[in-house]
């Protein structure tokens, strides 16, 4: 049997820089305005074509979608027992937090080195290797500028190392000049912002917020359109079921009392009617179930205004001069992404970045965090899963859920290397099986046990009672229904006034009738009545039609005004 052990030689400089760099992270950081840069400092080396030195060859010697060597076969004994130079061009969590190989390191600080160093360990115990870590030089990673690579990706051209310790984006340019082993993570770029105040405005908020103001539209329209349908509805059916007769205003107001719960003083008698009253009543139901529970998450969680929602309006807010963009300025890819896109939306930003100089770069994503965290107005592109983490530990940064710009992760070789096939072939099964998600877990589950959020020591904690500022809209409802019943009853006075005005005129225009208010006990009976012109009893008089027609209007007047009527003879 075999034992591996695995030697880490570490050649470092004596400078404090170098030692900084393998701090732990989330360290307080102030934003140095010296450290801000614009775009007018690195617009060359983005603008300019990423091109193929002249000592590469454009063969497609690497053709597998992976961009590895084509020299597979290396026995595994040529491979053992060898020391690989390496480069660590930024500390990124869960990529890179901390550069240690021993166990002892995961014990002491109680989470492991990065999804990148656990990948290097495990294949270093595979395979006994030794490796001896460089400082890295020039910028993070580097870009192809004046005919040459800077930075990291420089020292691998160079052949000065072996390989780079980090999550680097896959791309063509860089497929060119090294080895990308097969991708570890597929990652967006996040957006990430100062978190904004508080919901302040709460007047209406027990009617505005449980609800979007599409869903009161869809409900009034419905309303109406179910009072029209159930109007006409009734109509018909009147004339065979008998159905309840209904005005359009009543036929309104029996979908919304179903609405606001109230009830019907009349049911329907028709199927056709019950069944549109019934589900109307059930969708009724839910909807009051939906407003209270949304009201009970509304007073139980503090509610946050994101000045925007994804790239788009973000890229309205940068045209309006309401929000700039904060990039670092080592991660040259994700801004030639932003600049090769064809997409409108990334065309646009583009412009506002080249154009109109909406863009601050900062040395590394820790100092575009707390830039961003001292200042309102700005939204930091950065890996979404290093934002995250930063989202996790402070509470004045937040992060925005969706993503942009997806890219794969993987860790580059020198070209050719014996190495780049093994390395693939377990960076593949790692990710199958699921240690690399695993990895990601346990950092995010350490992070967040951790007491670091001054969330927990500066805000106040959630309130047990619900005080009038937040209950005021039941209140301002309750006030707006009184000012507009007492509205509706002056209405009421002046249209019946205007009403019985109309009847008066139309009984003006009629001839005059006189129709006599008579005492009990002078009734007996029509044929009592006294006939002039000597017009007998006996005989029918020309006008007893008009007699009959009295006699009922004066019954009438009688009954109006509620006289006894019991000697009254028929």
């Amino acid at each position: 049997m075999h034992i591996f052990c695995l030697f880490v030689f570490i050649h470092v400089s004596p400078t404090d820089s170098h030692k900084k760099m393998f701090q732990p992270e989330f360290e307080n950081t102030t934003a140095d305005p010296n450290s801000i840069r614009t775009l007018n400092n690195i617009l060359e080396s983005i603008n300019e074509k990423v091109a193929v030195p002249p000592q590469i060859s454009f063969e497609s010697d690497y053709g597998d979608a992976y961009t590895q060597s084509t020299q597979k076969h290396f026995l595994l004994e040529e491979m053992r027992g060898r020391t690989l130079k390496m480069v660590v061009p930024a500390i990124e969590p869960p990529y890179v937090n901390y550069v240690n190989f021993t166990d002892a390191a995961v014990t002491e600080k109680g989470y492991g080195p990065g999804v990148v160093i656990e990948i290097l360990k495990e294949i270093g115990k595979r395979l006994n290797l030794t490796y001896e870590i460089i400082p890295a030089s020039g910028s993070t990673w580097g870009e192809y500028l004046n005919g040459s690579w800077t930075g990291a990706f420089g020292q691998l051209v160079r052949g000065e190392v072996d390989l780079l310790a980090g999550g680097a984006i896959m791309e063509y340019d860089r497929s060119v000049i090294s080895d990308l082993t097969y991708p570890f993570q597929f990652e967006p770029t996040g957006i990430m912002i100062r978190s904004p105040e508080k919901y302040e405005d709460d007047t209406l908020l027990i009617v505005t917020e449980p609800f979007s103001w599409e869903v009161w539209v869809i409900t009034a329209a419905v309303i109406l359109i179910s009072g029209v349908i159930f109007l006409g509805m009734t109509n018909i059916l009147r004339k065979v079921y008998k159905e309840m007769s209904v005005t359009p205003f009543e036929s309104i107001w029996v979908f919304f009392s179903i609405f606001v719960q109230q009830g019907l003083p009349e049911q329907p008698r028709s199927w056709s009617c019950r069944v549109l009253v019934a589900l109307w009543w059930l969708a009724s139901i839910t909807l009051s179930a939906t407003f209270t529970g949304s009201l009970v998450a509304l007073f139980a969680v503090d509610k946050t205004n994101l000045p925007f929602q994804n790239i788009e309006q973000l890229v309205k807010l940068v045209k309006q001069g309401r929000f700039e963009i904060v990039m670092d300025e080592n991660s040259f890819t994700r801004t030639e992404m932003i600049a090769r896109s064809k997409l409108p939306v990334y065309r646009d930003l583009w412009h506002e970045m080249n154009v109109n100089h909406k863009v601050k770069y900062v040395n590394g994503i820790s100092r575009g965090v707390a830039f961003v965290r001292a200042n309102q107005g700005y939204a930091l592109l950065g890996p979404m899963a290093t934002l995250n983490f930063y989202a996790y530990s402070d509470c004045k940064v937040i992060l925005l859920n969706d993503g942009i710009l997806p890219v794969y992760l993987s860790i580059p070789l020198v070209k050719h290397s014996i190495y780049s096939s093994y390395f693939s072939t377990k960076i593949r099964e790692m990710v199958e099986r699921g240690f690399t998600q695993k990895w990601i877990a346990d950092y995010r589950s350490y992070v967040a046990m951790q007491k670091i959020n001054e969330c927990n020591s500066t805000s106040t904690g959630p309130k047990s009672y619900l005080d009038l500022k937040r209950a005021q809209g039941a209140f301002w409802v309750f006030l707006g229904g009184v000012g507009i019943g007492l509205l509706l009853f002056c209405g009421e006075f002046v249209f019946k006034f205007f009403r019985g005005r109309m009847a008066t005129q139309e009984n003006g225009t009629r001839p005059f009738e006189e129709v006599t208010t008579v005492s009990p006990n002078s009734v007996q009976s029509p044929i009592t009545l006294d006939v002039t012109d000597g017009i007998h009893p006996t005989e029918v008089p020309p006008n007893e039609s008009n007699l009959l027609d009295n006699w009922s209007l004066r019954r009438r007047n009688v009954l109006n005004l509620s006289l006894d009527l019991s000697r009254i003879a028929n």
